[in-house]
């Protein structure tokens, strides 16, 4: 039996789960924003920063369930997760069918050489690095810095971005309207209630929230020994197993982001529900490859930049120099 066959087991939804795990995050987010926006109105703003934190994470979590929801397995029914997908839009920034349609590429193309345009962080080969021009190097140094992945980056994404993503036209533009009618909604309700302050404090647990989510499929997906190869060697099962890593950063990692961690299960069988992924995992062990990653090899990720297809694995940026001669003997004309 191989082990996407051993995971169906572990396919059942369960309503009364699902709406316990949907409310009690919902819970906290909504505790969490009311508190920072009281912290913000009194100028209590080192008070309300940690409260923000929370907040954020409040939110990511609810990422993750809409994320169940696109995958349809979260709720029983498809009306159900879409519902609850659509609704939880506004509070994770996310328009739900675009980002289904969207995320559901990356799970068809893990993996994919010819197809990183579905990632959800872009990777260029060391021999396309090279060979391009000036510009095009400092533009992706620029996009893989420290500072655009994780701080400015998201933010420009989910609070910009997001309000008309990548294949809005073929997911059906009525659900995007119905998004971006909410996220307006919540925003007036937000400053009619509590003036700007209400504001502030959303827009800083927003920030907080995208920016430590980040990290998540930064790490899942740009280890050292991820696999990347061309469709014509490409073999599904060992691309989501070895092309996904599970994050090793503790029980409460695994609660504030719904067991998202274990994202190899995830991506063999994304029909696996969150509530159930982490007991998959324990339960077959063993039984297939798994590349776990703590918080230590999760900093160190920071240094895989490019792709070396002959080496078969992720490498970072080449001196300057070196990296200037391989684009001259590529391009003669350089």
């Amino acid at each position: 039996m191989t082990p996407r066959e051993r995971t169906r087991a572990y396919t059942a939804r369960d309503n009364r789960i699902a709406a316990v795990q949907l409310a009690a995050t919902l819970a906290v987010y909504a505790a969490g924003l009311a508190v920072a926006i009281l912290l913000v109105r009194g100028d209590r703003w080192l008070a309300a920063l940690p409260v923000m934190f929370v907040t954020g994470i409040a939110a990511v979590r609810l990422y993750m369930l809409q994320h169940d929801c696109g995958h349809g397995s979260f709720f029983t029914t498809r009306r159900a997760n879409d519902i609850a997908g659509t609704l939880l839009s506004p509070l994770t920034l996310t328009p739900y069918k675009a980002i289904r349609y969207n995320h559901n590429l990356h799970h068809a193309h893990i993996g994919n050489l010819d197809r990183r345009d579905s990632s959800e962080i872009y990777v260029m080969t060391l021999a396309e690095y090279r060979a391009a021009p000036w510009w095009k190097r400092a533009a992706y140094r620029a996009y893989r810095s420290f500072a655009m992945l994780f701080l400015i980056g998201p933010t420009l994404l989910y609070v910009i971005r997001y309000r008309w993503p990548r294949n809005a036209r073929k997911s059906g533009l009525g659900n995007l309207i119905v998004h971006n009618a909410l996220l307006a909604g919540l925003l007036a309700a937000l400053w009619l209630g509590w003036g700007w302050p209400a504001i502030w404090a959303w827009l800083g647990s927003v920030i907080l929230g995208v920016s430590c989510g980040v990290v998540i499929p930064y790490v899942q997906h740009n280890f050292e020994d991820v696999v990347w190869t061309r469709p014509e060697q490409l073999r599904f099962d060992r691309a989501a197993i070895e092309g996904s890593a599970v994050l090793d950063f503790g029980a409460l990692f695994d609660i504030c982001t719904a067991n998202i961690a274990y994202h190899d299960l995830h991506h063999l069988n994304p029909r696996i529900p969150c509530y159930n992924l982490k007991r998959c995992h324990r339960d077959l062990d063993g039984t297939f490859r798994t590349r776990r990653i703590g918080w230590r090899e999760a900093a160190g990720c920071l240094r895989w930049k490019l792709w070396d297809e002959e080496a078969g694995r992720m490498v970072p940026f080449p001196p300057r120099r070196a990296a200037a001669a391989g684009q001259t003997r590529a391009n003669p004309n350089y």
